[in-house]
């Protein structure tokens, strides 16, 4: 069984006291233009050599996130409003039909020509090398849909859940640019998914939501949100 979940929906404050810290607070996450990174992870601050047990997503509100972590977010600055979080243990039997919505990294593993491991490729960029440097942007398109639903498939087949073609949108292709202290710059891009899933095996799909999907899911990547179609 999947291990207990929460789901909870974290909003800034909007009080003059929160409002006049902000610049501080974003002073650095806003050259990287991901000041949700570091907002969200202050809910899960503790142990300092502990791994990541939450994902999250920023909405279209400014300063408003949904959390899915396995232990409920600990407001301890008092920088949010937090609603009551919620069990997350939907029932699912095989041949339930969700809506779902995903915003994801999608990537595929290559062998890099001089390293003995492989190297995470951004699915559409990876597709794209294939044709010429000027011809790229009138395949953008196509390639994201294609390589975005073949990605989609394969999360799927390991997470217990299909999809139809038919039945999927995907857009929103964005490139991000993390800057770094002391390291090369972190860059990853992201694709938009929403429509109808149908769920093969509950087990395995709870278990993939519970992982999330894609990587960068430190940086609000991965976490599936759904209800019944």
């Amino acid at each position: 069984m999947t291990a207990a979940l929460y789901l909870s929906r974290a909003c800034l404050r909007r009080d003059a006291a929160v409002r006049a810290l902000l610049p501080l607070l974003l002073a650095d996450s806003e050259r990287s233009r991901h000041p949700g990174h570091h907002l969200v992870w202050s809910l899960f601050a503790g142990d300092a050599n502990g791994r990541r047990d939450f994902l999250w997503r920023e909405m279209e509100q400014p300063g408003a996130f949904l959390i899915l972590s396995k232990r409920p977010p600990m407001n301890h600055h008092h920088l949010f409003k937090i609603d009551e979080p919620k069990p997350f243990a939907p029932m699912l039997m095989a041949g339930d039909r969700l809506c779902f919505s995903l915003r994801a990294n999608p990537v595929v593993r290559r062998r890099g020509l001089t390293r003995d491991r492989s190297v995470k490729h951004d699915v559409v960029m990876d597709s794209l090398r294939a044709h010429p440097r000027g011809e790229r942007a009138e395949h953008r398109f196509d390639a994201m849909r294609e390589q975005g639903f073949a990605w989609l498939e394969r999360q799927g087949a390991k997470a217990g859940f299909s999809v139809e073609e038919n039945d999927i949108r995907i857009d929103g292709y964005r490139q991000h640019r993390i800057a770094r202290k002391g390291a090369a710059d972190m860059t990853f891009s992201t694709l938009e998914f929403d429509g109808v899933l149908e769920v093969r095996d509950p087990v395995a799909f709870l278990a993939g939501v519970a992982r999330g999907f894609g990587a960068a899911k430190a940086y609000g990547c991965g976490l599936m949100l759904m209800r019944r179609a």
